[in-house]
């Protein structure tokens, strides 16, 4: 689809929505899978000047009506296999189903008119994914999204013959605002991916001839599993010849050498589609293995940070210079600060900006709580580096707090055990401890798929476990490991849910 067919689109769908009764200021829920579509959808809404309400299409029905129901949105936008699913959650809603392999709607008749549309109007009411059963509606207004965008296309040169792949959906804000929002505004091409697995992921890649992604650190996850999985499987001959590149990469890293070390692995570029230049990944912490491997074969990764509170990006890695263990500098326009810094600068990360959002939706309790002296409080412990860089340490309810009276942050713990064997995903959390006083250290880890039986690998990551622990503060150490079944549960941003995970095997 040529942005012009895009934009025609969007208007013919807007002169429907707008026959519907849509008015400018009104909300439109926006129910729809993941496609070109979803971006139609926007822009019809937003051109009669009324708000989009992007919505997880996962979310059940019930859900669905509630937050229609709170945000006062009669007109939805559905897909065809979530209308399926709706059944009486609709009630008295005004209907359309977005259907990837439609045409565009029939002119309707009658003048509309386009909504007139200024910066301070609502543009989108994002729902936090959160942890918890009542996610907050985050009304954003156009000004917040412009302010994001110039921001990050300042540090992210965005070129009109870029091919962006999609992997997020656009009612994940980065997904909205960084991969497609950014590449829109220069005319570039976005594709989008259906079934994120690696082998369609790398199929869209050759295809495309992918230059930039966006995504968050599941999906790369996937590509490093792909790149090992083909590696594990080759002879043994090519096993070694891998190894022997991994060691030649590292040395050129010490040199500053990039583009050597991508000469070294031309074949793994060439199935990434050739052209990669930038992955940015953002939603949660990329684990250090998943980075160390991809800078290895001279891919240039860039980790950033932001909310949905925040358009969402607040810092960034620039591309020129991205450092490991960092998420970057704050994007021009943003002020970054620590609150109530302990002895080694880590405190809460309070920001403010033209991308930062007003308050939540008819929710002033929340909204107070949310912001100090005009500062909003993102929840999330971290610390400045003298150079200004932001360096993550987790959430400030997730800390763990010993019978000694020491702050353990689960993010440090996760990094100190990162070479556990057999470990498919590691969760540090903390479990009351009546002895001390305070909450103790617990793993929680899933296990990978290894030949080795289960109590073989359980009984070497005991002893890892062990063995790491002799190395690291006392505080820090592992008191207790459980083995979870299945994934670790997760938000749509694919956060590990730590208050779900500590109260399941409290209850062991």
């Amino acid at each position: 689809m040529s942005y012009r067919e895009l934009l025609a689109f969007a208007e013919a769908r807007g002169r429907e929505l707008a026959a519907a009764g849509l008015a400018r200021g009104e909300r439109a829920l926006l129910v729809a899978d993941a496609s070109p579509e979803w971006g139609v959808a926007y822009f019809a809404i937003m051109s009669q000047g009324a708000t989009a309400v992007p919505l997880d299409p996962q979310l059940n029905p019930p859900d669905i009506a509630a937050i229609a129901a709170r945000t006062r949105a009669r007109v939805w936008l559905v897909s065809k296999a979530v209308r399926e699913r709706l059944g009486d959650a609709v009630g008295e809603a005004r209907l359309f189903v977005v259907d990837q392999s439609s045409s565009a709607p029939a002119e309707t008749a009658g003048e509309t008119g386009r909504g007139e549309v200024s910066g301070n109007d609502l543009a989108s009411i994002p729902f936090t994914s959160g942890t918890t059963l009542a996610p907050k509606g985050v009304p954003l207004t156009h000004g917040n999204f412009l302010a994001d965008l110039r921001a990050l296309l300042a540090v992210v040169k965005v070129r009109r013959e870029d091919e962006f792949l999609s992997v997020l959906p656009l009612y994940h804000v980065l997904g909205f605002t960084g991969g497609f929002l950014a590449p829109l505004s220069v005319g570039a091409t976005v594709t989008f991916v259906e079934r994120l697995t690696p082998k369609a992921l790398l199929e869209a890649m050759q295809a495309t001839r992918t230059t930039v992604i966006i995504s968050v650190p599941r999906l790369m996850i996937l590509l490093v599993r792909a790149i090992q999985a083909r590696a594990a499987g080759s002879p043994r001959s090519a096993q070694l010849v891998f190894a022997v590149l991994l060691a030649l990469a590292r040395v050129c890293r010490r040199l500053g050498a990039r583009g050597l070390r991508a000469a070294l692995f031309r074949g793994v570029h060439t199935r990434f589609g050739g052209r990669l230049r930038m992955l940015v990944s953002g939603g949660a912490a990329l684990p250090s293995e998943v980075y160390d491997l991809l800078d290895l074969m001279g891919f240039t990764v860039c980790e950033g940070y932001g909310l949905t509170e925040t358009s969402p990006v607040l810092t960034l890695n620039p591309p020129h210079a991205p450092r490991r263990g960092t998420v970057g500098l704050p994007l021009p326009g943003v002020e970054v600060r620590i609150g109530d810094p302990d002895a080694e600068g880590l405190g809460e990360v309070l920001v403010r900006g033209a991308c930062v959002f007003a308050g939540y939706l008819e929710d002033p309790a929340a909204t107070a709580r949310a912001f100090h002296d005009g500062w909003f409080r993102t929840g999330d412990l971290g610390r400045l580096e003298r150079d200004g860089h932001l360096v993550l340490a987790g959430r400030a309810d997730d800390v763990i707090v010993t019978g000694g009276g020491k702050n353990v942050y689960p993010v440090e713990v996760e990094y100190l055990y990162r070479d556990l064997p057999h470990v498919k995903e590691l969760c540090i959390v903390g479990v009351p401890d009546p002895a001390s006083g305070g909450d103790a250290v617990h793993a929680v880890i899933t296990l990978d798929d290894s030949d080795e039986s289960p109590e073989t690998r359980k009984r070497e990551i005991g002893a890892a476990v062990s063995e790491i622990s002799k190395r690291i503060p006392p505080h820090q150490r592992v008191r207790g490991v459980h083995f979870w079944e299945g994934e670790l549960p997760r938000t749509s941003t694919l956060k590990v849910k730590r208050k779900q995970v500590r109260e399941r095997i409290g209850n062991r």
